[in-house]
């Protein structure tokens, strides 16, 4: 499988559905669907085998030694088997924005639950891909007024209607609007903390379900924690990012260690700011720098078997499963992430 260099994460799965970097092998099928339903497409004739083999030569090739490709393609699975392609176009990476592109056959299309569904399953994960991964803004689409179906998808999947272009485009002999869609992400940055946020890491660090998920479920002292904090705050193998919404809002922490044979990550979100998706978007930012700093390296989380919103959170920042183990007679699970690139 080819891999997209802006990205540590290559394949999303969500239930039977699995998005994977567009492979060359799909083109011909891709091209058929194309040229099914060229009237949705901005696509001006039908197109032929050789210039679909000479766009996945030329320009798809050139896609994957990209830093900042213009467009990031997919192959859309259900059970493993091809229904549909799509991704990211029209890529801003300064304003970190990107247009939404997705098709499937022609039977799935017509069909307005499997349609719906589809849509829906897609969305989901490109929205992770913007979101947790990227670090967008924002997600739009383009749509031609002819598939209403479409736009209870997109409200399904919290996009709002931004703009509508009246009689954008010519169908048939008949004017259609132009529909523009959007999906705004809530961005978040991170600083490397200092001791000046000694209080705000005590108070995170004795919030009750902070110690209920601990190993140590102790509650710390001022003291011991002051005199922790400021050891380990000027250790360089520690990492401390702490983490900021828009308004500059401390939202949580991330902490990885360097030790003897592994790094080992652990994560907290304030409890004002919990619910929001904000911790697998925080595990990602943090892995990614960390890795950037530490080629070559391979991050270590433990987590609690009952503690299963973080092992989500953990997952959907691209770790995967390791093993289950004991740790301090509590089963675990050990993830780990590592750069594939």
């Amino acid at each position: 499988m080819r891999t997209y260099l802006p990205l540590y994460q290559q394949t999303y799965s969500f239930g039977n559905y699995k998005l994977i970097p567009i492979r060359h092998e799909d083109r011909h099928s891709i091209r058929q669907w194309r040229n099914d339903q060229i009237d949705i497409l901005r696509q001006n004739e039908p197109l032929t085998e050789a210039q679909q083999d000479n766009y996945f030569n030329t320009v798809i090739n050139q896609l994957f030694e990209q830093a900042q490709p213009s467009q990031l393609l997919f192959s859309f699975l259900e059970n493993n088997k091809l229904i549909g392609y799509g991704g990211l176009v029209h890529i801003n990476w300064e304003k970190k924005t990107a247009e939404i592109s997705f098709l499937t056959p022609h039977e799935r299309a017509i069909n307005a639950e499997i349609f719906v569904s589809d849509w829906c399953n897609y969305l989901k994960q490109i929205k992770q891909i913007g979101d947790i991964d990227l670090n967008f803004n924002s997600l739009f689409t383009y749509a031609y007024n002819i598939r209403p179906l479409l736009y209870n998808a997109l409200s399904q999947s919290g996009f709002k209607e931004k703009e509508r272009i009246k009689n954008a485009v010519s169908i048939a002999n008949k004017n259609y609007d132009v529909l523009i869609h959007e999906y705004i992400f809530q961005p978040i940055s991170f600083k490397m903390a200092d001791k000046a946020d000694l209080m705000q890491y005590y108070t995170w660090a004795n919030d009750q379900e902070v110690r209920e998920n601990s190993y140590n479920q102790q509650a710390i002292s001022l003291q011991d924690h002051s005199q922790w904090f400021e050891t380990q705050i000027e250790n360089t193998k520690n990492y401390f990012y702490l983490f900021l919404n828009n308004q500059q809002q401390a939202i949580g922490q991330v902490r990885i260690s360097i030790k003897t044979n592994e790094n080992i990550i652990g994560v907290s979100v304030d409890y004002l700011h919990r619910g929001k998706g904000f911790s697998a978007k925080m595990i990602a930012m943090a892995s990614h720098d960390f890795m950037a700093k530490n080629k070559g390296q391979v991050i270590v989380a433990y987590i609690k078997t009952t503690n299963m919103a973080s092992y989500q959170s953990f997952i959907k920042a691209g770790y995967i499963l390791k093993e289950k183990t004991m740790i301090e007679n509590n089963e675990s699970y050990a993830l780990t992430f590592a750069s594939i690139i």
